[in-house]
């Protein structure tokens, strides 16, 4: 019996749940926060969220711990019953793209700000994987940003009734949105065409079930119509540098003097397959993409791009979620909130080839 009690008042010892006097007892935060002087709380958040405490109080506390033997529980953002997790998702298409990364970052940097951690999912332009990964991370988050979901309308709308959701750049009935108006941009991109002398333009589209697709193409119809421009449209397969690049080709065998791409990705291969074909940008034929990424004023041409407001759009997307998971915004009120785009004019475009 003797050696049964040795036994387990040794592995309490090695376990750190021990007081100076011998006496077996577990040690517990309030054990650490009356060594250290601080409260329970500041304990808890030098553990789980260090930022939040200064320093010097979290090397104190370290210490503490270490010498009592206090271990914290580990810590899980899963909660199958439903309760707060402090963390919060946001689902984009495609990490590989530009754009996407800026709104990942913007979120983050306001998450940070708001003490709140973030979970990213990459689609992969993917409805099916978007639902499936949505579907796993639900337990493990307060709440959701979809970021250019490839979902349909009904199917957000019901898992906006399981979860707090925010759709960026798209428009869904009952479902609050923070929207990047292309429109502006793009006015101001089809009148700068105009004024050099083109009459005539092609768009490269983007995805066929991406939101942001079908009104880029509603809205380039009513702007070339407005300004008497013959407008033709060709498709592209992806999104990206090689789709664009792989549109020469079809351009070419019934080519336009300027061209409006679905985003810069698309316009930047288009402009490298046309020089590969020695076609000149702006000489005979100008680009306009939109998203105005970084590599875009980089790039030869510099590319005339609409810029959209990535960063400003997925803050306040954040912003919104948070308020409602703090109950500090109501929950009515759906109408979306709209910020708008400019025009970035570069060396990409010029006067219409005679």
């Amino acid at each position: 019996m003797a050696q049964d009690d040795r036994t387990e008042t040794e592995a309490a010892a090695e376990d750190g749940n021990l007081h100076d006097d011998g006496a077996q007892h577990r040690v517990t935060i309030r054990d650490v926060a009356r060594e250290v002087g601080v409260s329970p709380s500041t304990v808890s958040r030098a553990f789980a969220r260090p930022g939040r405490v200064s320093a010097e109080t979290a090397r104190r506390i370290r210490e503490v711990s270490d010498r009592l033997g206090y271990r914290a529980a580990p810590i899980s953002s899963y909660d199958p019953n439903g309760g707060v997790t402090d963390q919060i998702a946001i689902v984009v298409s495609d990490l590989a793209n530009p754009i996407f990364a800026d709104y990942v970052k913007a979120a983050q940097h306001r998450c940070l700000d708001l003490g709140y951690g973030l979970l990213v999912i990459d689609s992969e332009e993917s409805g099916a994987i978007e639902k499936n990964a949505v579907e796993i991370a639900r337990s493990h988050v307060d709440g959701i940003i979809l970021g250019s979901s490839r979902r349909s309308d009904s199917a957000i709308r019901k898992l906006a009734e399981t979860k707090p959701v925010i759709a960026l750049n798209r428009s869904i009935r009952g479902v609050k949105s923070i929207i990047g108006n292309v429109q502006t941009g793009m006015e101001e991109a089809v009148n700068h065409l105009a004024q050099l002398g083109h009459t005539d333009v092609t768009y490269i589209s983007g995805p066929q079930t991406s939101w942001q697709e079908g009104t880029r193409w509603r809205i380039m119809t009513a702007l070339c119509s407005v300004h008497g421009i013959r407008l033709k449209r060709i498709p592209s397969d992806a999104p990206s540098f090689s789709g664009g690049y792989r549109c020469a080709e079809p351009f070419l065998r019934n080519p336009t003097t300027a061209v409006l791409a679905f985003n810069d990705m698309i316009a930047i291969g288009f402009i490298a397959a046309l020089r590969a074909q020695h076609v000149s940008v702006p000489g005979q034929v100008s680009v306009v993409g939109i998203d105005d990424i970084p590599v875009s004023s980089l790039v030869t041409p510099a590319l005339t791009s609409v810029r959209m407001p990535r960063r400003e759009t997925s803050s306040l997307a954040v912003d919104e979620l948070v308020g409602r998971l703090r109950r500090i915004k109501s929950q009515d009120g759906m109408k979306p909130v709209v910020v708008d785009s400019t025009f970035v004019p570069r060396a990409s475009t010029g006067p219409a080839a005679v």
